[in-house]
Parts: structure tokens; sequence; C-alpha cells
């Protein structure tokens, strides 16, 4: 018998409310930006762990910004949305704001004190850029997910700017490499936002709204989706030294299955796999990267 929304439990009210499917895609650029890090300096487990909790924190705050947005805009609709927190009942459209607010706020307290322990003032720039991107990816003013312009925020978002800054804690520096290794990263984690617009294009047709699966249509859409589901696995063995970066390829039967789940239209299936997907790239190259120091 289905679970009704009364008789979730919390944690399970609470994964679908932040959508917890998604949390790979803060976790893995945190993963690979420490391993990027250890390279050039010891890492700290404590460290990994304040980074980490920071991530998943912004992250859980933009779903849910993104949800009450969504839901606000009449973008997401009862008989057709899966995007469910707000419309079951799950958390309140009113409360849902302060919410999100009250997250961000904590993990802009947690890089406050990152940035003053660790004597790097340009985190601060990253956690603006982070919120900004977050915050106004569907909220008035911006919208810019509205705007077709959502993929290019989140490769922004998941790829340089949390691999990026993930390096910059460990190391107390900016370096390049950071930067290069989170660009199949980005990519990866940029497919998930777009398996969920070709899932959504009809609903966001109807509410006025663009995004690139829209424009593109539906044959173009599947062929950008190929190439971020598998240009990953050419960049990946390029930013590294070493065999080891070659341990993403062990995930390539994943990718072939998400492909033909995206010829069979079979979108609600592909969102949540195509996040797995990038948990399991993603941790294995940051153990390559790691096993390469």
């Amino acid at each position: 018998m289905p679970e009704t929304p009364t008789r979730l439990s919390a944690a399970r009210r609470a994964a679908i409310v932040f959508r917890a499917y998604s949390w790979p895609a803060s976790l893995v650029p945190v993963c690979v930006g420490t391993a990027a890090a250890a390279r050039e300096a010891p890492v700290s487990p404590a460290l990994f762990v304040l980074t980490l909790a920071a991530a998943l924190l912004t992250h859980s705050a933009a779903n849910l910004a993104n949800t009450y947005f969504d839901w606000r805009n009449g973008v997401d609709r009862p008989g057709t949305a899966d995007d469910r927190g707000i419309l079951d009942g799950l958390v309140s459209g009113r409360a849902a704001p302060y919410i999100s607010l009250s997250m961000f706020a904590a993990a802009g307290l947690i890089g406050l004190w990152l940035a003053w322990s660790r004597s790097v003032p340009e985190l601060l720039a990253f956690g603006a850029a982070g919120f900004a991107l977050a915050w106004f990816y569907t909220a008035d003013g911006a919208a810019y997910k509205y705007r077709a312009l959502g993929e290019l925020g989140i490769f922004l978002a998941f790829g340089p700017l949390i691999t990026g800054g993930t390096a910059l804690i460990q190391t107390g520096r900016l370096t390049a490499a950071p930067f290069l290794l989170s660009v199949p990263v980005g990519l990866l984690i940029t497919a998930i936002l777009h398996a969920n617009n070709m899932r959504d294009a009809a609903e966001d047709r109807a509410a006025g709204i663009r995004t690139l699966a829209m424009k593109a249509g539906p044959a173009a859409s599947l062929a950008v989706y190929r190439a971020l589901i598998l240009s990953p696995f050419a960049l990946a063995p390029l930013c590294g030294p070493g065999r080891a970066p070659l341990l993403p390829l062990l995930s390539l039967p994943l990718a072939v299955k998400l492909l033909r789940l995206s010829r069979s239209g079979r979108f609600s299936e592909l969102v949540p796999a195509t996040a797995a997907l990038v948990a399991v790239f993603g941790l294995l190259f940051a153990t390559g990267l790691y096993l390469s120091i």
C-alpha cells in the first residue's frame, strides 16, 4: 500500500522536501576538491566534514527555495508536478522560504568561520556567488532557470565553485588544478538538471517559462543529455596524472543504462538515476585522483 504524506516518517519527509536523491551533486565536488588538495598538502578530515556540511546545507536550501518559487509561480501544479514537497503538505508554502534562508544562514556561518580560521578571504566571494546562484535560480528578480540558463548556473555552482572552494579551504591558496578537475564533475551534475527539465518540458511550457530542454526540442535535448553524460568519461583521463583517473570508466555501464532510459522517455526514472551515476563516477574519480598522489 503506498505511503500517504501523513504516514511518512520525519526522515522520509525531509528526504522528499530537500530532494535527498540529488545530494551526490554536493558530495562529489567536495570529494574531488579534497582529492585535488591532497596533491599539494595533507588534508584535514575536520575541514572536509565542515565543507561538506556547508555544501549540503546550501544545496538543500536551494532545493527548497526552488520548490517554493516554482509552487508560488504556478510552475508546479498538483496534477502534474514531480516535486511534491509543498503540494503534498510535507512543508508549508508559508514556512518554506524561511526554512531555506535559515539553512543558507547556517551554511554562511560555517563559511565565515572557515574563511577566518584558514585566512582565505577569497572564500567569501565563493560563498556569495554560491548563494546568488542558488537563491536566484528561480527567485524573483532573476529566475535564470526560467530564461534557459539553468544548466550554466548549475555547472558553475557544482563544478568550479564547490570543487575550487573545497581545495582552497584545504590548501589555503587558489590553484588551477581543482578548477580543471571540476569540468567533468560539473558536466555530469548538469545532466541531472537537464534530465529534470526534459521531464518537465510540457509543464514548463504551460507555465510560460523557458528552459534549454524546451527551446532545443526533444531530439536536440536528448543530444545535449548524451553529451553531458558521455563527455566526462573522455575528459576525466585528461585531467589527472597516471592511470588512476581511468577508474571512472568502471561506471560506464551505468551511463549506457541512462542513455537507454532517455531514449525511451522514462524521465521520472532518469533524474534520480543520473544522480546515482554522479555518485559512482564522482567517487571513483576522487579515489583515482587520490591514488595517483
